[in-house]
């Protein structure tokens, strides 16, 4: 479905759209994930799905009409998003029950110590993770910074530039923003990394070509990825990488690292 046709319905007929095939699809791929990590045990895949629709018709459908913007992505990115964050708070409200219906003569006093830190929200948790991650880069956070902003495909400022490359001209980053200040999530790979490039090498004073950047920003996915593993309750793999990448930018919308 075209982004346009999506955000006219959410304007005009939100439960029509979201009970569309592939809405539901999206709602039921995310659960899938959450089940093959273990985030949901019990419960089926019907049952959570129908959760999550109760949780949108009733508490979020009017959230995304008032803060989805398309000049920030596709509205079906922000949706899933929504979805995401929706599962999470199901399963910290299921692990809670279960916290709850616990025999407290049966409780490890371990786990005890351990209570209050559960039930911190576990989104919040992943994010300081890939925030700190970002710090034991130092020298090459603001260039990552820049180029995960690409990978998920989040909107690129003014100041990510100037974060990266200080004395880049008025000129440049306007260049720049052409494609990367608004949606484009529909561009091509190669086209992508080959406008960035230029700012890249210019700011480096080098002549590499765009698979180099390419490279050079695969070997960096790849630390972020065992990173994330091994300090984190979920398995991630790109696509989870780069949804929760998407999140984290969100965030910091109007906030900076540096």
């Amino acid at each position: 479905m075209k982004n346009e046709i999506a955000f006219r319905m959410l304007q005009e007929s939100p439960k029509s759209l979201i009970c569309t095939p592939e809405y539901q699809e999206s709602i039921q791929k995310i659960v899938r994930r959450f089940k093959s990590k273990g985030g949901f045990k019990r419960e089926s895949i019907a049952d959570i799905v129908q959760d999550i629709n109760t949780q949108l018709f009733t508490n979020k459908l009017a959230c995304i009409q008032r803060n989805y913007n398309p000049q920030y992505g596709l509205l079906k990115q922000y949706f899933e998003r929504t979805v995401y964050n929706i599962a999470i708070e199901l399963v910290n409200a299921s692990n809670k029950r279960k916290e709850v219906s616990y025999d407290l003569d049966q409780i490890n006093p371990q786990y005890l110590s351990r209570a209050g830190e559960d039930q911190n929200d576990l989104m919040t948790n992943e994010l300081k993770t890939l925030q700190v991650f970002f710090k034991t880069e130092k020298r090459k956070a603001a260039k990552l910074w820049l180029l995960l902003k690409l990978y998920s495909r989040s909107v690129i400022t003014p100041q990510d530039i100037k974060n990266y490359h200080p004395v880049a001209s008025n000129k440049v980053i306007a260049e720049t923003l052409k494609i990367f200040g608004g949606n484009y999530a529909t561009f091509d790979d190669n086209v992508l990394y080959s406008k960035i490039s230029s700012l890249i090498n210019q700011a480096e004073g080098k002549k590499n070509s765009a698979d180099a950047l390419r490279k050079w920003l695969s070997s960096r996915l790849n630390d972020l990825n065992s990173w994330m593993n091994q300090r984190s309750s979920f398995t991630y793999d790109n696509e989870a990488l780069r949804n929760l990448m998407q999140v984290f930018f969100m965030h910091h919308q109007e906030k900076t690292l540096y």
